[in-house]
């Protein structure tokens, strides 16, 4: 997993507010708007379909974050597009991960008879699902996307906001943390609770990488750590648990026929890994682990708090 920290745009809390928001908002939606062009391109690129959905997520973080400063009209129309590329992008990663897995996977000479005319179903799929990013990369340069985002970043960098990013970043991620430990400290229950804990991760880790100068390097970087780490694990159970999922709905399916042992075989060690990976995780993600991350963003939110506000400088 990447350093999130090269997101950033800025290593100074001084710069007025409005200047670091249209920043931030100007590199993530052309990002989006790169990303989204190349996973489009004929030729099929798993990374570049996994890379447009990290742009979104990034992107709708900062919407987030700057809030106050979007026009609500022009923030609400970027979220809606931000969220239905995601949507489109959903599936096809969905079985870029599972084609990638399964190819990987040891079977014997019978089950791999089946392996093979699976993946070769996948990938039908697969190319299947990317007609609907095209449709909305279609619908966007139709409605000039490149120009609705210099308007915003203009219309956000005059902001009227006499703060300095340090005084705002402070603030900022409170929200965000709020609601990462309400979630992390009920019990993980089930897939849905997990999943949900994950989506709030990264939410607080991308709002981190806006808000990076509220923290001192190292507190970051050991945050990040942890924040990272979490999502890693999280993530093996997701994948793990999605395809058991798909496994188990295929195998019920008519056309199953002679594949359909195999597919219930391979659900089943879906199965057994999911369950592997949240035990994993519940053995690592201790109280004592929560209250020590908790404390690192309390101490650090507390300490800059009590420092004088940072003169804004243009």
């Amino acid at each position: 997993m990447k350093r999130s920290v090269g997101w950033a745009v800025t290593d100074s809390g001084r710069v007025i507010v409005s200047r670091v928001a249209a920043r931030n908002l100007r590199k993530r939606l052309e990002v989006v708007w790169s990303e989204l062009r190349a996973a489009c391109r004929p030729r099929h690129e798993p990374e570049r379909i996994h890379q447009v959905r990290v742009a979104c997520r990034r992107t709708l973080a900062a919407f987030e974050a700057f809030r106050e400063l979007v026009p609500p009209k022009q923030g609400k129309w970027f979220e809606k597009r931000l969220r239905k590329i995601r949507r489109a992008a959903g599936e096809t990663r969905d079985l870029d991960v599972l084609i990638g897995r399964l190819a990987e996977e040891r079977l014997d000479a019978q089950a791999e008879r089946a392996k093979r005319r699976l993946l070769v179903m996948l990938g039908q799929r697969r190319d299947e699902s990317r007609q609907p990013l095209r449709e909305v990369l279609q619908r966007l340069e139709a409605v000039d996307w490149s120009g609705r985002i210099e308007r915003v970043v203009e219309r956000v960098a005059e902001a009227e906001i006499d703060k300095s990013f340090a005084d705002f970043a402070r603030h900022g991620l409170r929200p965000t943390l709020r609601r990462f430990f309400s979630r992390a400290d009920r019990r993980q229950a089930d897939a849905e609770e997990i999943h949900r804990l994950r989506i709030e991760g990264k939410k607080l880790r991308y709002a981190m990488e806006i808000f990076a100068v509220a923290f001192p390097p190292a507190v970051r970087t050991a945050c990040l750590k942890a924040l990272e780490e979490m999502q890693q694990s999280l993530g093996q159970f997701t994948d793990h648990a999605a395809a058991a999922d798909r496994f188990r709905r295929w195998a019920r399916e008519s056309g199953a026929g002679p594949d359909h042992k195999t597919l219930v075989g391979l659900r089943k060690r879906e199965e057994a890994l999911a369950d592997r990976a949240r035990k994993a995780f519940s053995k690592w993600w201790t109280r004592s682990r929560r209250l020590s991350l908790r404390e690192s963003f309390s101490q650090t939110l507390e300490r800059h708090a009590a420092c004088p506000n940072t003169t804004a400088r243009q």
